[in-house]
């Protein structure tokens, strides 16, 4: 890969007068070659060490201007470089196969702090030479043994330091609660006052304006009027919620269940697990059936939702927000119900022209923009690979194992 030691030759002035200087960010064609910038900070260090946001796009800025370099755009991420999955690297590795030559950064350890991560995304989008990976600091050239060992050196120091940071965390939170002290989110009645012994630190004690509202929702409670009128009466009343705007039926349950005055809904036992249910619902939605007849279907045909009797209409707005089909549907799934989708789109607009099914390398191309990946790991997906998916013949592998990057279970339960 190309090497960044070019940005430290000599002044601005003079990298852009010479002819050199420029001459390998063009093709063969003398077309200008592209670059998209990425950009990262972890919530606590956006400005230390001059790694701020604005600092590292400042840089990558530069540097294109230097080096005659069209930069498309600059993705930028607020989150651990040790998570995989980060929305602006997704959107910077798409522009990089769609429309750039160049994934420039200030320093290897932007892109990731993970030394498996960082291999991988140098094998899929770097390896065979047509992209290129450029990072300011360190001059450092990819296309050479050495220099893949010596970032590898640097990315185990960059993943070394993540862990100590994360270990240390731990420690002092630890050190801090068992001391007696408090840290984290103050609980509704209680607020913070700074430690007689020990000023630094924060004790809790009981906010008498707050106390009054739990004494209230116990008086409702026992009186039998529901959560949803409780909620109701304190929005009325202007009281002041814990979180949020106004008072909603969750943050009642949940503020009697932290309280130990109800117990936890009971756990259903079922055959069939909350991806199954996620997938029923997104095929009777991909048929054209409202909120109301999805849940009416589904408690008509004997689901049950993991907590509570039935399904209701409102669950069932709440579910259709929050799932994403290809978290929860194999390829074939997927397929299957943008198909449904397209034929119903088509029959309301003609009617007596029969549906035509989109050809094997559009369906393909419709897996390729969402996210799947093939068994073998790659996102080019061929014509054959699709007839095989809808023909039922990758069902077993995408049963039993989810590739990285595509479909997986959701945190919320149905």
């Amino acid at each position: 890969m190309r090497s960044a030691s070019r940005v430290h030759n000599g002044t601005p002035g003079q990298a852009s007068r010479a002819s050199g200087a420029n001459e390998g960010h063009y093709s063969a064609q003398g077309v200008q070659r592209r670059a998209v910038g990425y950009v990262r900070v972890s919530t606590d260090m956006q400005a230390a060490e001059g790694m701020s946001l604005e600092a590292q796009q400042a840089a990558i800025e530069g540097y294109c201007a230097i080096h005659g370099i069209k930069l498309v755009k600059i993705c930028k991420d607020v989150i651990s470089g040790g998570k995989d999955v980060r929305p602006g690297l997704g959107e910077a590795l798409r522009t990089l196969q769609t429309s750039a030559d160049f994934l420039i950064v200030l320093k290897f350890d932007r892109l990731s702090r993970s030394i498996k991560h960082f291999c991988e995304l140098y094998e899929r989008y770097f390896k065979d030479g047509t992209k290129e990976l450029v990072a300011i600091r360190e001059s450092i050239r990819m296309d050479s043994s050495l220099g893949r060992a010596l970032v590898g050196i640097l990315l185990v120091f960059a993943q070394m330091e993540r862990e100590a940071i994360g270990e240390r965390t731990r420690e002092a939170i630890g050190h801090i609660k068992r001391s007696g002290y408090h840290f984290g989110k103050v609980p509704f009645g209680k607020r913070k006052i700074p430690a007689p012994d020990n000023p630094r630190m924060k004790i809790l004690v009981e906010d008498e304006a707050e106390q009054r509202t739990i004494a209230q929702i116990n008086t409702w409670a026992a009186e039998g009027i529901g959560i949803s009128e409780i909620a109701r009466k304190l929005n009325e009343q202007g009281v002041v919620p814990p979180q949020g705007k106004e008072w909603t039926k969750s943050l009642i349950y949940n503020l009697r269940l932290r309280m130990g005055q109800i117990s936890p809904r009971p756990i259903n036992t079922r055959s069939y697990s909350d991806r199954e249910v996620r997938a029923r619902i997104l095929d009777l939605r991909a048929r054209g059936h409202t909120a109301r007849q999805i849940a009416s279907i589904l408690n008509e045909q004997g689901w049950i939702p993991r907590k509570g009797k039935q399904f209701t209409e409102r669950g069932i707005h709440g579910l259709l927000r929050t799932i994403q089909a290809t978290r929860v549907l194999s390829p074939r799934g997927y397929l299957e119900m943008m198909l449904t989708k397209m034929e119903r789109a088509h029959d309301a607009e003609h009617s007596t022209v029969p549906f035509a099914r989109p050809t094997l390398e559009e369906m393909g191309r419709l897996l390729e923009e969402v996210g799947y990946v093939t068994p073998r790991g790659h996102e080019k997906w061929w014509p054959a690979q699709v007839a095989h998916v809808l023909e039922g013949r990758l069902d077993g592998y995408y049963s039993e194992g989810r590739p990285e990057g595509t479909w997986e279970e959701e945190e919320q339960s149905v």
